[in-house]
């Protein structure tokens, strides 16, 4: 997984929404919280396939998020509004 313009394999994980680290946080709590669900449950498949939700998100939004402000963060410029 490269980063190449804000993005990862499964898509952009820069969003201006996750700038505030409570919800990144958040999510990712949340993540982990339902893994335990599905393993309270017995369902051991879905704790594998969530759970590996969970570390995915860990990552690329505790560890690899780079910020709006972020200076070797590479993204697109802005396209300019079409008028016509």
């Amino acid at each position: 997984m490269t980063q190449k313009e804000g993005k990862t394999l499964f898509g952009p994980v820069e969003h201006p929404w996750f700038a505030p680290l409570w919800r990144r946080i958040l999510l990712v709590a949340f993540c982990f919280g339902w893994t335990g669900v599905e393993y309270y449950f017995g369902n051991t498949t879905w704790v594998y396939i969530v759970g590996a939700i969970a570390l995915f998100a860990a990552y690329a939004y505790l560890y690899a998020y780079k910020g709006p402000d972020d200076p070797s963060r590479e993204t697109r410029p802005r396209m300019e509004d079409d008028e016509g």
